[in-house]
């Protein structure tokens, strides 16, 4: 039934964003699947291994990560998850920052249920208001 599939990308989405906060990379490796990419706005393509490790490395503390705008889209045994990510970060010297991001992960599924194969984001920047 479609209506569950669309339910279940949902929650993985959440796990997914639960286990990039949190650094988690058990989670991370059992969603990923083995040729998963991340690509960013400039074109820039990571690996599973090398997105795993960015996250792990990563200097900075999520504070909150959280879905401000999620769609879900399925295509028989494809799951398309798209829309705007909000993060709050803590850098290394205590400022606190925060940002949006347009995403889109592309989902596959298997055997052994939904798997990420491919995600996409881009940091939407703010517009200048009230400007002269």
């Amino acid at each position: 039934m479609q209506s569950d599939s669309v339910a279940e990308l949902v929650r993985l989405s959440h796990e997914l964003m639960d286990a990039i906060r949190t650094r988690n990379r058990t989670t991370l490796d059992e969603v990923l699947l083995p040729d998963f990419a991340q690509v960013d706005e400039r074109g820039n393509r990571q690996g599973k291994e090398a997105f795993i490790s960015a996250v792990e490395a990563s200097e900075f503390h999520v504070e909150r990560l959280t879905f401000e705008t999620i769609l879900v889209e399925r295509f028989d045994r494809v799951g398309i998850v798209c829309g705007v990510q909000r993060a709050q970060v803590r850098l290394p010297g205590g400022e606190q920052v925060e940002g949006r991001t347009a995403f889109t992960d592309v989902f596959v599924q298997g055997a052994s249920g939904w798997r990420l194969r491919l995600a996409t984001s881009a940091e939407l920047v703010e517009a200048n208001r009230g400007t002269a």
